[in-house]
Formats: C-alpha cells, structure tokens, sequence
C-alpha cells in the first residue's frame, strides 16, 4: 500500500462530464499543487493489474502473479514513481495536496484503494444529455462518425461502473454535481471541501503547471475562461435524441432529476 508526504485526491467521472474543470477547481487551492495533465500512466498501470486479474489463467497467474496481493505489490513501484515524477515538478512548493484525475480512472475505481492507503475520489455527475452532446461535438472534430447508441452506451457504462462500484457503495467516493457548481453554488462547494479536509478555488484554471494544447479535438473553449452557467441547451442532439438519452437514463434521473 502506497504513502505520499502529501494526500492525493483523485478525481473521476465519465469524460466530457466536467472532470477538467472540477480538477481546476481543486488545484486552485492554497493547500494544492497546481493542476497536472491527466494521470493516464497510473490508469493504464491499474487497468493492467484488473486486466491480469480478471483474464489470466489460473497455471500462468500462479507461476508470474502468485496472488493479487503479490501482483500488486510487483506493480506498486511503477505508480509509486509516476507520482513522486510528478510531484518532482513542484519541490520547491510546500503545498500538501496532489491532484490526479483521469475519466477513464472511473472503470477501474475500485482498484485505487488497492495501492493508495485511504484515497479521497470526487466524481463529476452531469446531465448526460450535455455529456453526449458534446462527445458529438468532440467526435465530428475529429471526423469520426459514431452512432448515437454507441455513445449512449459508452457514457452509461461510466455512470454504471462508479456507481455499482464497492468504494461508491461504501460511501466512499464523493459526487459532485457539475449543474451546481457551474452555477457557483456555494453548498455544493462547501459540502465537496468538508469531505476532502481543504479549500478549493471558484474560479477554475488559475494554477496550471502544463499548457492546454488548443488543438486537440477534446479542447473546449471554456477551459481557462470563467465558469460559466449550465442552463443552455444544445443544439447538437434533436428532441428525439434527446428522449432517447432521457430513457436510457431514466433510473439515474430518479437519483439527480435533471428533468421533469
């Protein structure tokens, strides 16, 4: 089990949800370091280990892996080095919070508690009408054409995944939703400060240690501008589209009741 002279705070949630922004957020902090790219490195590490575990078989885990125990302890140096390279950045800070956040962390949650001793994770809910409007958005930049139940899909698997995940029905991982905190309202970030044990920021994107690259067909022109309020339909999805995300998520709704 991994420990850091600082706490981690990791942050997840399906991609195109808010993660950016609400990372932004906690690395604004006085406390926090400022803000890194995303940690694919130690996602891809962990999904190796949960790849290992649930596919290999049983003679060839036993002769490399020995026990899931034993694997993860084979592994632990690779994200043990990862984090303390990034954190090498800022050693002329005294800050003690590191922010690592990654939407594809989401599928393999469950897997942080297995190497980081008590993790604080915050997930970003958001309308998933929004979150499939702009993958749309994102997709038709990079000329990819994709069906709209394949997004729907894809979009619900990550709500699924966190949700039915152990640490979630522990009650350990802490959701924050994306409406209330575009609309600056101050419980929503008072409750997401109570949880981690310190201030995060309100405006977004002031303490970056890396530059967004404005190419990228993820980029969204609102990373480094003030946040802005939610309440703006899309015009991507047509009202059809739109009843068709609202059924498919309609037992989520029950819980957020994005709409009537």
């Amino acid at each position: 089990m991994l420990t850091f002279p600082f706490e981690l705070t990791f942050c997840i949630g399906a991609p195109r949800s808010g993660t950016t922004l609400l990372s932004s957020l906690l690395s604004e902090g006085p406390t926090a370091f400022p803000m890194l790219p995303e940690c694919t490195f130690i996602t891809r590490v962990i999904q190796y280990y949960h790849d290992l575990v649930s596919f290999s078989d049983k003679a060839r885990f036993q002769a490399y892996a020995v026990s899931n125990e034993h694997l993860a302890t084979i592994l632990e140096p690779s994200i043990e080095k990862f984090v303390l390279t990034a954190h090498s950045h800022f050693k002329n800070l005294s800050h003690r919070n590191l922010i690592l956040k990654d939407p594809d962390l989401s599928i393999y949650v469950d897997y942080i508690s297995y190497f980081f001793e008590n993790p604080k994770v915050v997930c970003t809910i958001r309308d998933p009408r929004d979150v499939i409007a702009s993958f749309l958005e994102v997709r038709n930049r990079q000329g990819a054409k994709e069906t709209l139940n394949s997004l729907v899909a894809l979009v619900y698997n990550y709500y699924w995944r966190v949700s039915q995940s152990a640490m979630a029905q522990q009650g350990k991982i802490h959701f924050v939703r994306f409406e209330r905190i575009v609309d600056l309202d101050e419980h929503e970030f008072l409750a997401l400060e109570n949880y981690l044990g310190y201030k995060i920021g309100r405006t977004g994107f002031q303490k970056t240690s890396f530059t967004i690259d404005k190419s990228d067909p993820t980029y969204s022109d609102n990373y480094g501008n003030p946040i802005i309020s939610s309440h703006v339909k899309s015009t991507v999805l047509s009202d059809g589209e739109r009843t068709q995300i609202q059924d498919a998520f309609a037992g989520y709704n029950q819980v957020y009741n994005w709409w009537q």
